[in-house]
């Protein structure tokens, strides 16, 4: 369920300091991921490597110098739209 990779990713991500929000509409998942490059390139890697994913992009990356989900190891984000994703993206 979508709750369980919720769960998995908090606890996954909070050991790496990688924070971000997943946004999920019913059929796509969108997320955002900020941390350390090497951490957040190697969470990249597992989940293109998970056979439970496909169509896999990345939309966005950039350096920041301040987390906009700083205090969310990974947070569901429950919208039918990815605009608090994608908002967090362009800021």
């Amino acid at each position: 369920t979508v709750a369980e990779i919720v769960e998995q990713a908090t606890a996954a991500n909070s050991v790496h300091n990688i924070t971000g929000a997943l946004a999920y509409n019913g059929r796509n998942f969108c997320q955002l991921l900020e941390g350390e490059e090497t951490a957040v390139r190697r969470l990249v890697a597992n989940i293109i490597a998970d056979d439970r994913h496909s169509g896999f992009k990345i939309l966005d990356e950039k350096p920041i110098t301040t987390r906009h989900f700083d205090s969310w190891s990974m947070q569901l984000v429950d919208r039918l739209d990815f605009s608090v994703v994608i908002n967090a993206m362009e800021a």
